[in-house]
């Protein structure tokens, strides 16, 4: 039992609440930047693309600066309410002034730190737990990652019936409030001393590791799957930037069909998460995401061939049982690689995230330059079905069953 004070006020309820309005931040303008850069602002696909690249070198090295930063500050809750500032900041001027000057700067300077609110929030919740209810902390990562996808299952179709009956620019004011309304609650929080958690003084951090030291923590299995990881988030970013503009574009969707498929796909994937969480302790993580790498090209492979908005929601069948899987059993699977390091694992998500969203952004400049989204869309099956097949060549005896815990 941890002898740390116990917090006055509801903090899991808090958190549960920051995460969701996190989701909300997403979900509300994820399905509708590339609509929005492209189709609105009239920004070329390689002046898009451009700035995806641009906004991924300045995350890259903001999350470094934020990793160094995390084991230093007093208290780790002020990056996230730096973030969630950004946050309200950047989509607050894109809804405020919707220009392409705006919106590039607004999506390439301010925003990367913004985004990042989603990893720092994750990175506290996972101090406070272990200090708080260590036996408890995964799982309730776990759940809380649930709640931020049940703003993915209500909050697209919402938001695609405000951008079609008003404006688009108007799910920039939904992020902007909600982006403040996370602001305001760490700043809740902060009125509790006992949800502060202190970070350990400079002189206890351990040494950076040597070379050979992050060969023996990262081994070639491990290395494997998080490139494989990477490369089939790669093909994620790229389907999330073509899709929607397949719908509006080759199969004359509206904005509301937009929102349609993506609440769909998020609402498909709260049960499917559970039903992963639960064969995980009959299966390895790898297999588990092999499986699903492989089954999410297939998706994409059937979607270069619908005729319809309809055959889009058809599909988001397979897309939900696929997508649970890469979206959750990932965090887990990373956090296991480098075991007992919370803030070097953080760094470890948001460097496979970034890293696919850069890619992710080369290959829609060049598959996107002629406007074939259906080519998009093709290109990333191929990359997801490549991903799956790195991950595999490294993990080729590690398919049976649910691999042992790695010591710290």
């Amino acid at each position: 039992m941890s002898s740390a004070p116990r917090p006055r006020m509801p903090v899991t309820a808090l958190l549960g609440a920051n995460m969701f309005f996190s989701g909300v931040t997403f979900a509300s303008t994820a399905p509708y930047a590339s609509i929005v850069g492209v189709e609105t602002l009239g920004l070329s696909t390689a002046a898009f693309a451009t700035l995806l690249s641009v906004s991924s070198i300045v995350g890259a090295f903001l999350s470094l600066g934020l990793g160094y930063l995390s084991d230093r500050l007093p208290d780790r809750r002020i990056l996230v309410l730096a973030a969630a500032l950004a946050g309200m900041i950047g989509h607050g001027l894109i809804y405020l002034f919707p220009s392409q000057s705006v919106f590039l700067l607004a999506m390439g300077v301010v925003m990367p730190l913004g985004l990042s609110m989603f990893s720092q929030s994750f990175a506290y919740t996972r101090v406070f737990y272990n200090r708080h209810n260590p036996a408890r902390a995964d799982f309730m990562v776990s759940a809380l990652r649930t709640v931020f996808t049940v703003a993915w299952t209500v909050v697209p179709p919402l938001a695609g019936y405000v951008a079609a009956r008003y404006s688009v620019f108007n799910v920039y004011l939904i992020s902007a409030l909600s982006y403040g309304l996370c602001g305001t609650i760490f700043i809740v929080m902060m009125t509790d001393r006992a949800t502060l958690v202190p970070n350990a003084p400079p002189a206890s951090v351990a040494p950076a590791p040597s070379g050979a030291a992050v060969r023996r923590r990262l081994p070639f299995p491990i290395l494997s799957g998080v490139v494989g990881l990477t490369v089939i988030a790669t093909a994620m970013r790229l389907a999330g930037v073509g899709m929607p503009l397949l719908i509006v574009t080759d199969l004359g969707g509206s904005l509301t069909d937009v929102g349609l498929y993506a609440g769909i796909a998020a609402g498909l994937e709260l049960p499917f998460m559970l039903g992963w969480g639960y064969l995980l302790a009959r299966l390895s993580k790898e297999s588990i995401l092999i499986f699903n790498g492989l089954l999410f090209a297939l998706y994409l492979l059937l979607a270069t061939g619908v005729r319809s908005v309809g055959d889009i929601l058809w599909l988001q069948g397979i897309n939900g049982i696929a997508t649970a899987a890469l979206m959750s059993v990932n965090i887990s699977y990373l956090q296991d690689a480098i075991k007992g390091r919370v803030g070097l694992s953080t760094s470890l998500m948001d460097v496979v995230s970034i890293s696919a969203t850069l890619l992710g952004a080369a290959a829609f400049g060049l598959l996107g330059a002629g406007g074939d989204y259906r080519l998009v869309i093709a290109g990333a099956a191929a990359i997801a079905g490549l991903g799956a097949l790195v991950m595999l060549a490294g993990n080729l005896n590690r398919l049976r069953g649910p691999r042992p815990s790695r010591p710290a």
